[in-house]
């Protein structure tokens, strides 16, 4: 596989963890083994071959460990760093194991290892097997590389440790529990029972997943004095007949749209939530236009047109799927957190441009690492974490994304915050948390630690 020229450019770029267009002008960084060619570089890394592999995506190319430099774990070369002249040589290919994880390439070549609904297991990751999917590796990899450009004589400050952008986000899976006869009757055969659906039916009671004005309240007092910027967004779903796209609620409803409304007032973004088998029979061209439609003639908000996307179950099944979403318009996705497993997928807390692992080109499309969803830390089948260890992964998630300048994106559902009223299994302290983790990221102060030092490891 031949890694085109400006992908490998920007990978290049992203790695020294640095943004300031100026400041990369004055310095040069090299991906070559031609020693003609050193002395034109103040800092050269030595390609492993990984790309020109005959072995390139298949398992065989993945290592079954880690190496270390300096105490950071990395995939492909040698932990090895010379001096040639003026120059800095590193022998550990660092491009080739930032690309590792940027592009998923681990995905392409493992289809093998999907769970239930097509996802990629965290678990079953390199990085989660080795403990390691709580650090993201690609932007420690800055690190060295900056020391290492500042002992070529360059002068390269470290970026400052803040949270660059809070997202705060939500998937309308179930915007309400009964609603509607149909939910009435799911309810009374399988559910809990005629007399509680009757109940809500009728607003006798208050809906349970109706949290979404406790939701306005709690994250607008609570995060309205945040040092960083932070932004809204809601993924609505507009399709799916695949039983777990249920419930099936249509945005022209009465209460459906009376609700959007309610969400269009408080500022927030809307997305496209992509339903469960759109990406395999092609349906996402028809959501998006359905959805944007709707915000156009039916709910007359601003900005209608849909650039953001997630998918439902967090099932962007295979690298290839964002190549239609590309072809679509969508500029940028925050799917890419494992469901089983919090932490860095794309081993960055900072969006990246996704480079396509099958063809080597720099797409458009913009990657948000998600950082943390619920339900990963709720479920048996999850983490199935107690409040306790919940709040210090979470902790640590969030401070190893300061310590990068990256951007924190949480995932919650109006369904995990049930009220009292609700008769059956719930997370007693799924409210007491969520308030917890507002409050924890609105009073974020800089780290005591100098930020050269190695980020905080895994809790668990």
């Amino acid at each position: 596989m031949v890694l085109h020229e400006n992908a490998l450019a920007y990978l290049l770029r992203f790695l020294t963890g640095l943004d300031e267009e100026a400041l990369l002008r004055t310095f040069r960084i090299g991906y070559t083994a031609e020693e003609e060619k050193f002395a034109h570089y103040d800092l050269v890394f030595i390609p492993s071959g990984f790309f020109e592999s005959e072995h390139y995506g298949k398992p065989s190319s993945i290592p079954e460990t880690f190496q270390e430099i300096d105490g950071i774990p990395f995939l492909y070369g040698k932990p090895l760093v010379e001096r040639r002249g003026d120059t800095v040589l590193v022998h550990a290919d660092l491009p080739a194991s930032a690309f590792f994880f940027l592009s998923r390439y681990e995905e392409i070549c493992r289809r093998d290892i999907r769970d239930k609904h097509g996802r990629f297991i965290g678990r079953e990751s390199l990085a989660g097997r080795h403990g390691l999917l709580c650090r993201p590796l690609v932007d420690e990899y800055g690190i060295l590389v900056r020391r290492w450009l500042r002992s070529a004589g360059k002068d390269i400050p470290e970026p400052e440790a803040k949270v660059a952008k809070l997202w705060v986000t939500h998937d309308l899976d179930a915007p309400f529990f009964c609603k509607s006869l149909r939910a009435v009757a799911r309810e009374t055969w399988r559910g809990k029972g005629l007399l509680y659906a009757l109940k809500v039916f009728s607003g006798k009671i208050q809906d349970p997943y109706d949290t979404f004005s406790w939701l306005f309240h709690e994250e607008e007092s609570r995060l309205a004095n945040l040092s960083f910027p932070w932004q809204t967004i809601y993924f609505v779903k507009a399709g799916g007949k695949h039983p777990h796209d249920r419930p099936h609620y249509r945005l022209h409803a009465r209460c459906v749209k009376t609700l959007l409304r309610q969400i269009a007032s408080h500022k927030v973004l809307f997305g496209l939530h992509g339903s469960y088998s759109a990406a395999e029979n092609g349906a996402s061209a028809l959501e998006k236009k359905v959805l944007e439609t709707f915000l156009k003639y039916r709910l007359s908000v601003g900005g209608h047109k849909i650039f953001l996307f997630r998918s439902h179950y967090l099932r962007s099944r295979e690298p290839e799927d964002f190549r239609k979403l590309e072809k679509l318009g969508i500029t940028d996705d925050f799917t890419m957190g494992f469901a089983d497993m919090a932490g860095f997928r794309l081993g960055t807390c900072r969006p990246v441009l996704w480079i396509d692992p099958a063809r080597g080109v720099l797409t458009g499309l913009v990657l948000h690492p998600l950082t943390v969803m619920d339900n990963s830390l709720y479920q048996k089948e999850y983490m199935y974490l107690n409040e306790e260890k919940a709040q210090a992964y979470c902790a640590g998630l969030f401070e190893n994304t300061r310590r990068f300048g990256g951007e924190i994106c949480i995932l919650w559902h109006n369904t995990t915050l049930l009220g009292n009223a609700y008769p059956g299994p719930a997370v007693p302290w799924a409210r007491s948390f969520y308030t917890h983790i507002l409050d924890y990221l609105a009073n974020m102060k800089n780290p005591d630690t100098d930020s050269e030092k190695h980020p905080l490891r895994c809790p668990l």
